[in-house]
């Protein structure tokens, strides 16, 4: 990670193509889940390499929620993770508070870090091209934009940085 903080505005989100109105150029968004239980299942129990992944996302890492710019913007956001409410560390010890502030510093675990990166919506467009024509054709534009700004303020592990421009660059 580099020295400086690393603001989320500054990462690219992959943008999905336009969808047409002819049916053999668009197979439907078929999102696959990860194979979880081959990876983490070895011969022996847990395979290290899944334990590492949770230890990795176990991590503390220093972020700032920047604010919105929208009139009467929320002033925290709510975050969980498998039914738990998001833990910060304060006062020595890990709390669950759920809603998270924006504008503070605040260290929380990676996992819900790559929940606030993963919050993204879609905007679609309908354009239509040829409107007077016979058969006008409609092209739908898809445009995916992050539902949260943040600043990394600190992570640790010389991995995050690469972790997070990858998480936030996906379209899942």
């Amino acid at each position: 990670m580099p020295r400086q903080e690393l603001n989320s505005d500054s990462l690219p989100i992959e943008q999905r193509p336009p969808i047409s109105d002819d049916p053999s150029q668009y197979d439907g968004d078929i999102i696959t889940g990860e194979p979880i239980r081959e990876v983490a299942l070895g011969k022996k129990g847990l395979s290290p390499e899944y334990l590492a992944m949770l230890a990795f996302m176990e991590e503390p890492v220093t972020i700032r929620l920047e604010p919105s710019s929208e009139q009467n913007a929320a002033t925290s956001h709510p975050f969980w993770c498998n039914g738990k409410p998001a833990e910060v560390f304060q006062n020595g010890r890990w709390q669950e508070i759920g809603y998270l502030p924006t504008g503070r510093e605040l260290t929380i675990k990676r996992k819900i870090l790559e929940i606030i990166i993963r919050a993204k919506k879609d905007t679609v467009h309908t354009r239509i091209q040829n409107p007077d024509s016979d058969q006008p054709n409609n092209v739908v534009d898809r445009y995916t934009t992050a539902t949260h700004s943040f600043s990394i303020i600190e992570d640790r592990n010389p991995r995050g940085a690469a972790w997070v421009a990858e998480v936030r660059r996906r379209n899942i």
